[in-house]
């Protein structure tokens, strides 16, 4: 069967999404052939919580690496790997996350010439077909907390769909919700407040950004071994937090290398060396964001939001780069790579260390200063 794209009769030849549903967000390419031989690639990401189809790449005998750099830019930040899905299972990941928001597309470049077709497409697939797509988008060897979380996760981004999997098929609570709009998990903790050989109860404290607001939701999932689902869920108690209490609960030490830029041709390298990694524009200076290239860091106790982020860069317009991590291997790692690049002997130089117990990277982004230093001296008086 032939579709239309950009005015071409297409034929679909593979797919691939990545095993990141059980974080609300999908990667997915498409390959097709036009009836002229043509060599058709679309790239999608998809978020089921939010933003419906955020973004959409279309090439047409497009240059492979060209492919690969806009795959790795789209994708590189979701911590999963791309598994082979069927034409209805793509069909289905698609529509599925433009029912989120069916005003996405408004906001897309060369969509135009693909609606048409994805107003046709049929989302025909059954409760059980549901159930293997989502089961093969999940990552493999979830830890017992890495799936409460996920679950936790999935409840607190209304994202419905994609809980069928966590809940025994006989205790399916439909009506079961936390929060009544999509939110983000900040940090949730768990602990087991009983257990036997049939079942386990955990006690979830869960620290949600809400309306510009924060609430702790604390709730009792029952898992049951035998099947490993969940057989209930209940709400015990929701609490406003202030900003102060909400910050206190979220801070981290920050590790930060300063350097000092001596070619300035360098982070033109850097990032065509790193197209994976996300690109942001400021006031005083470009931020690259690095993640992890998995999601284990929701199998830890407490999950944090933030515990899938590598490192950050920050090119300054003075001529500074700023690298933090919250972990201070991975700035070893990172002086590790620089040396290997030679980078050190001939384009940056290595100034200091810096450890810190409360945020002030970001704050150092957002604000007018084009040199650290001269932040860190106003930020103590």
């Amino acid at each position: 069967m032939y579709y239309k794209i950009n005015q071409m009769q297409c034929k679909f030849i593979r797919a691939e999404a990545t095993n990141t549903r059980q974080m609300g967000v999908v990667g997915l390419v498409a390959h097709w052939e036009g009836n002229q031989g043509e060599k058709i690639v679309q790239i999608f990401h998809l978020d089921y919580e939010s933003y419906g189809i955020d973004g959409y790449h279309l090439y047409i005998d497009g240059l492979d690496k060209e492919i690969d750099t806009t795959i790795k830019g789209v994708t590189g930040g979701l911590g999963g790997y791309f598994k082979p899905v069927t034409f209805d299972e793509m069909v289905f990941l698609i529509k599925s996350a433009f029912i989120v928001d069916e005003t996405s597309l408004d906001y897309l470049v060369d969509v135009e010439g693909f609606t048409e077709t994805l107003e046709k497409f049929d989302a025909n697939l059954d409760i059980e077909a549901e159930i293997r797509l989502y089961e093969k988008l999940f990552p493999e060897a979830v830890s017992e907390t890495e799936w409460i979380n996920y679950f936790i996760m999935r409840l607190i981004g209304c994202d419905y769909p994609s809980t069928l999997m966590f809940w025994a098929l006989d205790c399916f609570d439909e009506s079961f919700e936390m929060i009544h709009e999509p939110s983000a998990l900040l940090k949730n903790t768990l602990s087991v407040v009983e257990e036997n050989q049939d079942w386990v109860i955990y006690r979830s404290e869960s620290l949600v950004d809400y309306d510009d607001k924060y609430q702790l939701i604390v709730s009792e999932i029952k898992r049951d071994q035998k099947q490993s689902k969940v057989v209930s869920a209940s709400v015990v108690e929701t609490l406003m937090v202030s900003s102060i209490e909400a910050s206190f609960n979220l801070n981290k030490p920050e590790h930060m290398m300063v350097l000092s830029i001596e070619d300035v041709f360098f982070e033109r390298r850097f990032a065509e060396m790193n197209p994976e990694l996300m690109r942001m524009e400021y006031y005083n200076g470009v931020l690259y964001t690095e993640y992890n290239t998995d999601n284990r860091h929701v199998g830890e106790n407490p999950y944090f939001l933030n515990g899938d982020l590598y490192a950050m860069y920050f090119f300054t317009r003075l001529g500074q780069l700023i690298v933090v991590s919250f972990n201070p291997e991975h700035l070893e790692e990172i002086s590790d790579q620089f040396s290997e690049a030679e980078a050190y002997d001939k384009s940056i130089k290595f100034i200091c260390e810096i450890r810190t117990d409360y945020p002030v990277f970001y704050s150092f982004v957002n604000s007018s200063y084009d040199n650290f230093f001269d932040y860190l001296e106003g930020f103590g008086r």
